[in-house]
């Protein structure tokens, strides 16, 4: 076992610094197993960086017909650039648990606080959603 990622499962690294330069360090390294080891602790120690960087805390399932963020989870970062190229599947729009803890964490994060969302593509994005759920 690798001396980096034993430090990292013992707790050495823990420090949201220290954990976010080695994730980018793996990642530009192409360690797998660092990499996991990090994600694994960012999860535990720093859940809010893990949810923006890697992905949902807590595994939601629908039926596999559905191609929402349930089936397909992404982190926010992905889903914020889902949401600037107006990419956000109908089924994600349709399903309460992606727009609750998903969508609209994500226009927490990266819109209402960041402003990285403009105001002009999240009222586009909710009247979408509007209409598709609940007119058609």
């Amino acid at each position: 076992m690798n001396v980096i990622v034993s430090r990292v499962h013992q707790g050495r690294y823990d420090s949201e610094k220290s954990l976010l330069n080695l994730r980018d360090n793996a990642i530009n390294n192409n360690r797998i197993d660092v990499l996991d080891a990090v994600n694994q602790r960012l999860k535990k120690c720093h859940p809010k960086i893990y949810e923006r960087l890697v992905g949902p805390l807590h595994e939601r399932r629908r039926d596999k017909k559905f191609k929402c963020y349930c089936n397909n989870p992404k982190s926010l970062h992905a889903i914020y650039q889902d949401i600037v190229t107006n990419n956000v599947h109908y089924h994600s729009l349709m399903c309460d648990a992606c727009w609750q803890e998903d969508i609209a964490k994500t226009w927490g994060y990266y819109g209402w606080a960041s402003k990285l969302i403009p105001q002009k593509i999240w009222n586009a994005l909710c009247e979408e959603r509007a209409y598709d759920k609940f007119v058609e």
